[in-house]
């Protein structure tokens, strides 16, 4: 069954949706940790605000005898303006309230402005107006944060002028007129750059209110204390949906007391109400109510994002990995498969021909034969048998040896010695190809001697039967290699890589010779698989031949490649063997 083919982003993307799948997890998890433990820490900060709110900040502005004034009146207006100033943030809302009985707000979480008529601010001499910004739209908003000052303070002020409708002692505004100022010959000069922003009002309960003119005195809004934010930003926060929702909340006694804490890791919440005494406002009694919601996954945002990313990109890295291991063993795998089957079907090719003189031959002699004709093909019967029997050692023999059953029995010996001698033994004593060899010296080695020796015999096997008559067989032993190289016609380049395969024939003219096994047993007896990790270039332009590397302080190298150059062919084998 043909497998279908494979590459590297076939591989990558099955791996790697296991690792997405593995990364989503883990990061869900560990959000989910950190999240949980950043919402402890969240909510009993909020628990530590909210005590405080109901606690000292409360005696201090509930108990008259905390200040200089004991004017009712002025009192009441001081609580009013004191707008509870808190660290805001995305993770993070805290909104109070305080209301009397009646529901009237005396204090709550709102932008005031405190603007007057009088210009020169040091004296202070006019009546002051209160105005609530709350309601005002995101661009009214960062036009007063930008003249107001409080960006930067190392830049040169601004100009800044309101139109507001007054009724007693609060304002409503129409317009505010932002002017900033530039620096000429050393003085500070008014530029012709205006910005006047329309302010959100109802004209008709404002047409028979005063229209006058206005300067800011003073501003309260809960800020931003230690944390650099645009204009932009703190308008967004002031006319947040969640500010609005909470505001709401607090600022109307007639809502529900709250629901319990919540302490989630994507979500803390916590809405109190407290009755307090006050004894400068009618009925003696105000609500304090305080409201505050977070989400700790965004304050661990900081944390999470780079951890995410770097296990992201290890993730990848793991997956692109992993896909080229798989990869390679994919193609090791299809390899040995297609060998496989190639061999069953040249072994099924080898054995069906002595089948068939066997068969043949067995029914020839159910006839009356002469005796001299029975021993002639039992002869046959016998020789036919021998060859099967030779054929199916070879395919066993190949099968222990590439599986490495076969275990290695390592002596001394010389290589130099062992080459000569397996040369010599090549040879048909008929023969008319020349023989030439050359040892730098005896090179000992210890190895099996049995598995290199048959490893030699299939390379001068190889090399005996591609030379012609009349041809050369060289082995050459120096330099840490002994070479096999013989003179004959050059291999196609499409049967380079196939070499190695058993029963392949790059000639079939010569699938007569041999049985058919050839470098496919070289290999495995010199304990060495097929890799294109080294290739050798040889002198001759008219030789074909092997290298065995030798080296003579560590095992030799796990290289084997098959190349040519010209009509020049290359092995390079691997050999389990170390030198003494």
């Amino acid at each position: 069954m043909k497998t279908k083919p494979k590459n590297f982003g076939n591989f990558f993307v099955r791996v790697g949706a296991g690792f997405l799948a593995f990364w989503l997890l883990s990061m869900g998890a560990f959000s989910l940790l950190l999240g949980q433990q950043r919402a402890e820490l969240m909510a009993a900060d909020i628990k530590d605000s909210a005590d405080w709110y109901t606690g000292d900040y409360a005696r201090y502005m509930l108990d008259s005898k905390e200040h200089e004034e004991n004017d009712p009146a002025e009192l009441r207006r001081m609580l009013k303006e004191q707008s509870y100033r808190r660290n805001s943030s995305d993770a993070l809302m805290i909104v109070t309230a305080i209301t009397d009985q009646g529901g009237n707000i005396l204090q709550s979480d709102r932008w005031w402005l405190i603007l007057t008529d009088d210009t020169d601010i040091d004296h202070m001499t006019d009546k002051e107006y209160l105005v609530d910004m709350s309601d005002q739209p995101q661009n009214v908003l960062e036009a007063i944060y930008i003249g107001s000052g409080v960006v930067d303070e190392e830049s040169l002020p601004y100009d800044m002028r309101f139109e507001a409708w007054v009724d007693g002692d609060e304002a409503y505004l129409k317009s505010v007129t932002v002017r900033p100022y530039e620096e000429v010959n050393g003085e500070l000069k008014l530029t012709d750059e205006v910005n006047t922003v329309e302010c959100v009002y109802d004209a008709d309960k404002m047409s028979d209110l005063p229209l006058k003119k206005l300067v800011l005195h003073r501003m309260s809004f809960p800020g931003h204390p230690g944390v650099s934010l645009t204009a932009k930003q703190v308008a967004a926060d002031m006319t947040s949906p969640k500010r609005k929702e909470m505001r709401a909340w607090v600022e109307n006694p007639s809502e529900a007391s709250g629901a319990a804490p919540v302490v989630r890791p994507w979500l803390v919440r916590q809405y109190q109400r407290t009755m307090k005494y006050c004894d400068y406002v009618d009925g003696g009694y105000v609500m304090m109510s305080f409201a505050a919601e977070g989400c700790p996954l965004k304050a661990c945002l900081s944390i999470l994002v780079p951890a995410g990313v770097l296990s992201l990109i290890l993730a990848i890295l793991c997956a692109i990995i992993l896909s080229c291991a798989l990869l390679r063993v994919w193609r090791k795998q299809e390899r040995v498969e297609r060998v496989r089957r190639e061999t069953t079907a040249a072994l099924a090719h080898e054995l069906k021909t002595p089948l068939s003189v066997l068969s043949a031959t067995a029914e020839l002699l159910g006839d009356n034969l002469a005796p001299e004709k029975q021993g002639h093909y039992l002869e046959v019967i016998r020789q036919q048998a021998q060859r099967m029997d030779g054929s199916v050692r070879q395919m066993l023999e190949l099968s222990r040896l590439e599986t490495g059953a076969k275990a290695l029995r390592r002596t001394a010996f010389s290589l130099a010695e062992l080459a000569q001698e397996r040369l010599q033994a090549a040879l048909p004593t008929d023969s008319t190809i020349r023989t030439e060899f050359a040892a730098q010296d005896k090179f000992e080695v210890n190895a099996d001697r049995a598995l290199l020796a048959r490893a030699l015999d299939a390379l001068l096997e190889n090399a005996v039967q591609h030379t012609p008559e009349g041809g050369c067989i060289t082995v050459h032993l120096a330099d840490g290699v002994l070479s096999v190289t013989n003179t004959g016609d050059a291999i196609p380049a499409d049967a380079l890589p196939r070499l190695w395969e058993a029963y392949y024939q790059a000639d079939p003219s010569r699938s007569a010779k041999g049985d058919g096994l050839g470098l496919s047993i070289a290999k495995p007896c010199s304990i060495c698989m097929a890799s294109p990790a080294e290739r050798r270039i040889p002198k001759s332009d008219r030789s074909s031949g092997s290298d065995l590397p030798i080296n003579n302080k560590k095992p030799l190298e796990r290289a084997v490649s098959v190349c040519q150059k010209s009509t020049i062919l290359i092995f390079t084998l691997r050999a389990v063997a170390r030198m003494k």
